[in-house]
């Protein structure tokens, strides 16, 4: 029961390994580019990407930590 409630509201994909515990499965992306690009208000331009689920998004870096997110783009 516990197993197939953290199965149904977790991100990520694990497998049991042979001591038991759970170790992260890579997946491959399901965001593919669009061509066109992104510029911000700073005149920095960004590729653009489409999620499976028809999401646009780009991918910025943070300034604090240095680690890359997804800002996704909301098309009025």
């Amino acid at each position: 029961m516990i197993m197939a409630t953290l199965a149904c509201s977790a991100q990520q994909q694990v497998k049991q390994n042979s001591d038991g515990n759970y170790v992260a499965v890579a997946t491959k992306s399901e965001s593919k580019p669009t061509g066109k690009t992104f510029t911000d208000k700073d005149g920095k331009k960004y590729p653009v990407y489409i999620t499976k689920t028809g999401k646009l998004f780009v991918m910025k870096r943070s300034k604090k930590t240095g680690k890359e997110y997804r800002a996704y783009l909301a098309i009025k």
